[in-house]
């Protein structure tokens, strides 16, 4: 269900890109869904292959927290790092 879910959002981002920077991001995000069910999947039926393919999760949650804090640069500073920490410094 969530893989369906998510595919849905992925295909109406793609249809929809009125923001590319910001909306890349997004998508980026949005696989992570289908990255952890396919590769949970595939960790029960090949057992041996486990090992791997918890790597491959624990690489695409890396790159998700790093292209979250970059969502979050580009929707709070529009791109401007320095901006983005000013305002956070004010709070």
């Amino acid at each position: 269900i969530g893989c369906i879910l998510s595919i849905g959002r992925i295909s109406s981002h793609l249809r929809d890109m009125n923001e590319p920077f910001v909306q890349r991001k997004i998508l980026a995000i949005l696989w992570m869904v289908p990255v952890y069910s396919i590769t949970s999947f595939l960790s029960l039926v090949y057992t041996p292959a486990e090992g791997y393919l918890a790597v491959i999760k624990d690489f695409y949650e890396a790159y998700c927290i790093y292209t979250f804090l970059s969502f979050l640069i580009a929707v709070l500073g529009r791109g401007d790092r320095n901006e983005v920490v000013r305002k956070l410094a004010r709070h």
